[in-house]
């Protein structure tokens, strides 16, 4: 839900909602449960969090029609409000928990998912995903016309596992007490990457992560360190207090700069990984593609866009590869003169110059002419 199924509505959105309908299907031949990594047709539980949830709302709002999205919708809210017999069990965990949604009723009282009980792979990790879980469910159930009060609440909780005394994401027990000892590059209720990484996970909520880290000019410093090594050059990898461009819990982190009132540092950035990690041979991406995941990374790096939430077809703008790349069936162009450059000068939807450093949703619904002037 990080790129690929956004790029797959985006580009083919009829492909996108018989993907949807097929998740859909197995859920409800599989007593209502959504599996977390489906392969082929069977289940693995692969992972942590509920990122069917992510990933049929961000394909609904990027153009998805052709699914049962109310049918979705219920099914995916159910696993979100009544603990499931699954979630108390600890059969393959960690790495493929049977649970959608583990120890539902423990983390409906505390507000997280604590280390200690929740059956899960990371505490910590499991907090922050099912918050941009919920957060999705939110999404999806304003443009259904539901109540969705309760479940944007809820996506806030990731706020009650970030310690203000460490300034990270951090562990927490059933008790409240936090884990020790903490360490940032530890993976200690976390799931295939560090608190350092983790921490940024809130892609839905980033004015409030500045404020919680002391301010928005703090959060970009902070981003500064975790994508540059002490000498100054870009992290790319083996340092788990710096971004991690082979995982992807973190690989949103780039265009964080855009919401931070930093657009120049989203460009350099993106930039960056997509030319100092990515290659044209055999070993080409940075880690396993999972799924499609780095390829669309990098598709979206190309086109100088990106998601802003995974359930929102809000585009982040960063600077494109090429001087023009169209979306046919989307209506969609965009033009870049002066690529491959990577600072903006401005950014123009159908001629008139836009203020944000990100498109509305009406760019995907209906098309149109992006311009984005580069300086050369």
């Amino acid at each position: 839900y990080r790129a690929h199924t956004q790029l797959l509505a985006l580009l083919e959105p009829q492909v996108a909602g018989d993907y949807a309908q097929s998740l859909l299907n197995l859920a409800l031949q599989n007593g209502g449960v959504w599996d977390r990594w489906v392969h082929v047709n069977g289940a693995t539980h692969v992972m942590t969090g509920d990122p069917s949830a992510p990933a049929i709302a961000g394909m609904y709002a990027m153009g998805a029609r052709n699914f049962n999205v109310k049918a979705a919708y219920d099914s995916l809210l159910r696993q979100a409000t009544v603990p499931h017999p699954d979630g108390l069990s600890d059969k393959g965990c960690p790495g493929q928990c049977e649970g959608q949604r583990p120890n539902l009723a423990e983390y409906l009282r505390l507000g997280y998912a604590p280390q200690d009980t929740c059956h899960c792979w990371g505490g910590a990790a499991e907090t922050l995903e099912d918050a941009v879980a919920d957060q999705a469910l939110a999404d999806l159930a304003r443009r259904l016309g539901q109540p969705g009060e309760e479940l944007q609440k809820r996506a806030g909780w990731w706020r009650n596992t970030f310690n203000p005394a460490t300034g990270y994401q951090q562990a927490r027990k059933a008790d409240g007490s936090w884990v020790t000892p903490f360490n940032p590059a530890s993976d200690l209720g976390f799931a295939q990457g560090s608190s350092a990484t983790y921490t940024w996970m809130v892609p839905h909520d980033v004015q409030g992560l500045a404020e919680v880290m002391g301010g928005k000019d703090v959060a970009a410093a902070r981003l500064d360190a975790f994508f540059h090594r002490a000498d100054g050059s870009w992290a790319t990898g083996g340092d788990a207090l710096r971004y991690d461009p082979t995982n992807e819990p973190g690989i949103h982190t780039p265009w964080i700069y855009n919401e931070l009132g930093k657009p120049r540092r989203t460009q350099e950035t993106v930039r960056a990984m997509a030319r100092l990690v990515y290659r044209t041979g055999p070993g080409g991406l940075p880690g396993n593609d999972d799924l499609g995941t780095m390829s669309a990374w990098y598709v979206f790096a190309a086109l100088g866009l990106y998601p802003r939430t995974p359930s929102s077809a809000e585009l982040h703008v960063s600077s494109p590869m090429f001087p023009k790349a169209r979306i046919v069936q989307r209506g969609i162009t965009v033009l870049a003169p002066g690529a491959p450059s990577i600072h903006v000068r401005d950014v123009r939807l159908d001629g008139r110059l836009q203020a944000l450093p990100w498109l509305p949703e009406s760019f995907v619904q209906r098309g149109g002419v992006l311009r984005v002037e580069l300086m050369v």
